[in-house]
């Protein structure tokens, strides 16, 4: 555990050396932010003010600052550093560290968490203390089981950044794979469109895969809003997927390290 936190703290330390780059990974998603607030709005002023998939405008608007804040705990740079290390060879630098693969980037992946979770959990705050009167404020007395809920879908979202990331070892460019994972996860997971708006049929095939778990789902449980299974059945589902990806890891690094070379390792 040791190890585990002085890598995180180099992590943090990292981001806020970086600062430049740091705000202007920012930058963009709320510029996205800002987009989906007028499209929204555009589409409730057309149906008059009422509802859209059984959600008024104040649930939306809640919805969309939570699903931002989410959605970008990792960023774009975030989530490809471990792909970018494997394409360049600098993946070895990781290989014969006296730490766990999965140890190191899990530890700098949290650094990156905090940092971005800091500046998320502010633009949440000032935009309920702003506009608050437009959106459905969240009850005090769901924040225990949201909290276990996000925190099992970060776990959740980090495992399968660690598994697409590996993918990487057997091709040979990384951007297909980030794309793949960014459309599967922002189409999925209602990063873009909440799940419970899905037809029937979709909604139904997108509680099957583990995205809707990893942000639809804790956003629901913090508005209570509908989860699409009980909220027991929602934690074993995050649990089962943490397993599931922890044990596609395994697999996948194992027959990454029997092809990998190292020189003078």
């Amino acid at each position: 555990m040791k190890a585990f936190w002085r890598l995180t703290a180099i992590s943090i330390q990292s981001h806020l050396y970086y600062r430049t780059s740091f705000f202007l990974n920012l930058l963009s998603p709320t510029v996205l932010l800002f987009g989906q607030y007028m499209l929204w709005t555009a589409l409730y002023a057309q149906q008059g003010g009422g509802t859209i998939g059984g959600m008024d405008k104040p649930a939306m608007f809640a919805y969309i600052l939570l699903a931002f804040a989410i959605s970008n705990l990792l960023g774009w740079a975030g989530e490809n550093k471990l792909s970018k290390e494997i394409k360049t060879g600098q993946v070895v630098a990781r290989c014969i560290r006296p730490a766990a693969f999965l140890t190191q980037f899990l530890a700098e992946a949290l650094g990156t968490l905090l940092t971005q979770g800091a500046v998320n959990l502010f633009v949440v705050f000032v935009g309920f203390l702003c506009f608050g009167k437009y959106m459905t404020l969240p009850s005090v007395s769901v924040l225990p089981a949201f909290i276990l809920c996000l925190v099992l879908a970060v776990v959740l979202r980090l495992m399968v950044t660690d598994v697409f990331s590996l993918l990487c070892f057997f091709t040979t460019g990384y951007l297909g794979i980030a794309w793949t994972r960014t459309a599967l996860f922002d189409f999925f997971s209602g990063a873009m469109i909440p799940v419970a708006l899905f037809p029937g049929w979709l909604r139904t095939a997108a509680c099957y895969t583990p995205f809707p778990y990893m942000l639809q789902v804790p956003v629901a449980v913090l508005l209570s809003q509908d989860t699409l299974v009980g909220l027991p059945e929602v934690y074993l589902l995050q649990v089962f997927w943490i397993l599931v990806f922890l044990g596609l890891h395994g697999i996948i690094y194992g027959l990454a390290r029997r092809n990998l070379t190292i020189a003078g390792g």
